[in-house]
């Protein structure tokens, strides 16, 4: 695999810290690009980052920004970074009807966003596999939107968690995902697994920074949920299975997502991702 990108959530909290050595760090490992993650740009003006980002030999092939927090400001700075895509992290959705008010919603932005020659997109989560009126939310919102205003972008860890094989659902939507977010995982979850049960079980806050305050006493439990983002490689994703099914579609990136250090450092544990899917794909 010649171009290789890694979504920046990965590693949020270090790159608000050291922004230019935490891009430093993803370059030199081989990645060759980038998808920005909550308008994290290091203070630095469009021309500014794409030049910097060009000195390191990377590009940025899209950014997830919550609808919310959009601005006409953020669409020129976008569209003057040259970043072809947009993506929606998700959306809590918890009807078929409210499926479908989310499909006319990603149309509208989509069209919005087709002016500044930015493509608009949705990422999935186990939550939109969730199944209403005998139809998944997932199927519903690609149903609901024009595939010349609305991509997809397949998170494979996500589907595969939900016990969806992320390569056969893509071969049943032909040409509707673009991108793909390479995350493995170990395990199809279970009921018992919802993260939300932890945050209550705890009464977990978040702090000013938007991180969940994690007590001494949770911290061995909210781990081993997390370790279900394991090694690459090491889970259940089949991912040269996945890269036929979605290369056959038309898909135009694979994109490195963790949430998981299993190497005790997230930079390592990237370092090792990229290696292996140079090897493997």
């Amino acid at each position: 695999m010649e171009e290789l990108y890694v979504q920046t959530a990965s590693f949020s909290r270090e790159l608000r810290a050291d922004f230019q050595g935490s891009l430093e760090k993803i370059a030199s490992y081989g990645y060759t690009g980038l998808e920005l993650f909550d308008k994290i740009y290091g203070g630095l003006s469009a021309g500014e980052l794409r030049r910097y980002l060009q000195s390191l030999g990377l590009s940025v092939i899209g950014a997830h920004v919550y609808n919310d927090g959009m601005e006409e400001a953020d669409m020129a700075y976008l569209a003057e970074l040259s970043c072809p895509y947009l993506v929606c992290p998700g959306l809590q959705i918890n009807s078929a009807e409210e499926a479908r008010r989310a499909a006319e919603l990603l149309n509208r932005l989509g069209r919005q966003w087709k002016q500044y020659g930015v493509k608009y997109g949705y990422h999935n989560h186990t939550s939109d596999y969730s199944l209403y009126d005998g139809q998944r939310v997932i199927d519903i919102l690609i149903a609901g939107t024009d595939p010349d205003l609305v991509f997809f972008e397949l998170d494979a860890g996500w589907s595969w968690r939900n016990g969806v094989n992320a390569a056969e659902f893509v071969k049943s939507h032909p040409g509707r995902f673009e991108l793909i977010h390479l995350k493995e995982t170990s395990r199809v979850l279970t009921p018992e697994d919802d993260m939300s049960l932890l945050f209550k079980k705890y009464n977990i806050q978040r702090g000013e920074d938007g991180y969940p305050i994690i007590p001494p006493e949770a911290k061995e439990e909210f781990e081993e949920r997390r370790r279900i983002n394991c090694r690459m490689g090491d889970g259940i994703i089949r991912i040269p299975e996945l890269r036929e099914a979605a290369d056959a579609q038309g898909a135009k990136a694979y994109i490195v997502e963790r949430e998981y250090a299993y190497t005790g450092d997230i930079f390592t544990s990237l370092e090792e991702d990229c290696l292996f899917l140079k090897k493997r794909l």
